[in-house]
């Protein structure tokens, strides 16, 4: 039988049996989360980036996909409302040539200064594929801890900046939401929160599903990206690709209804939209122009076409 994403996490969860008390929390979080010390909880992620699925290596340089491999970690962190600081590169490559391996690491190097990341180490290997795995540290105080699962009936769904159009350059550019993020959970109490990296469709879908609810979307008020709507002839084809592009690397995140009035349309110069709301049942629903659309989640999967 053949597995898709979501189904090969959902068996890791019932096979992998955690023995230690140190660990907070289990399979299917932006992070691993252990105990630490008195104040702060330890943070540890990690991702790929492969050549043919997240860049295609002939049509954009190494500094870029450097860029962008660590920046897909940095954003799992701040999801979670943390701050990173170290990071091990493992590097697969069909061939190494000197500019093209010192500009990978260019790019990994300029945002890890940015970040205060320190890179301790890593592996290299030969590759048929070219392939960066960074495995990536973090904290967060215990108090500031976000989980996808903390959302409650009621509660408003929000997102930072603009979704969909990523594939026309944005998921190289992105600029991870740490600074954005731990404003957001210092100013506003915050009940869940992620990142969206598969598509706004996928990762409400799996906010709500860890949080035992459903939700509905005010599709009308998605903040659809300027790139999606070049690329659209009609305003639901800008949404759908908000909705499903995948790649926007955004915070969304979830907050009592009774401190909506609240929050501030933008922190710093980055936009917060009001997207949604929570529900009991569990249905995925989209509200368009007054009409009622079922939202499947229809964002990237990386076995869906196998």
């Amino acid at each position: 039988m053949l597995l898709n994403e979501e189904q090969i996490i959902d068996w890791l969860k019932k096979k992998i049996k955690i023995k230690s008390k140190e660990i907070i929390t289990k399979i299917g979080d932006d992070t691993a989360v252990l105990k630490w010390n008195k104040d702060f909880y330890f943070l540890l992620t990690n991702d790929i980036v492969i050549d043919g699925i997240h860049f295609e290596k002939e049509k954009i340089s190494p500094e870029k996909i450097g860029r962008k491999s660590l920046a897909v970690n940095i954003s799992d962190i701040a999801a979670m409302g943390g701050i990173p600081f170290y990071a091990l590169v493992s590097l697969g490559l069909p061939s190494a040539h000197a500019n093209f391996v010192s500009g990978i690491y260019k790019g990994i190097s300029k945002l890890a200064k940015e970040f205060n990341v320190d890179i301790i180490g890593g592996n290299t290997s030969k590759s048929p594929t070219l392939f960066i795995d960074i495995f990536l540290t973090g904290k967060v105080e215990k108090n500031l801890l976000k989980l996808r699962s903390g959302a409650k009936p009621g509660d408003k769904i929000y997102i930072t900046g603009s979704l969909g159009g990523s594939i026309q350059g944005k998921h190289y550019n992105f600029q991870p939401r740490v600074k954005e993020a731990r404003q957001i959970i210092k100013k506003y109490p915050v009940s869940s929160m992620m990142d969206v990296s598969d598509g706004l469709s996928s990762d409400l879908t799996r906010l709500a599903k860890a949080s035992n609810a459903g939700f509905i979307l005010y599709l009308d008020n998605i903040p659809v990206s300027k790139s999606a709507v070049k690329v659209s002839k009609t305003e639901k084809e800008a949404v759908f690709h908000a909705l499903n592009d995948g790649e926007d690397y955004e915070i969304l995140f979830t907050i009592d209804k009774k401190y909506s009035r609240k929050v501030f349309k933008k922190t710093d110069s980055v936009p917060i939209s009001l997207i949604g709301e929570i529900t009991t049942e569990k249905k995925y629903i989209g509200i368009f122009k007054n009409q009622k659309i079922k939202i499947t989640p229809e964002g990237f999967d990386h076995f869906k076409n196998i």
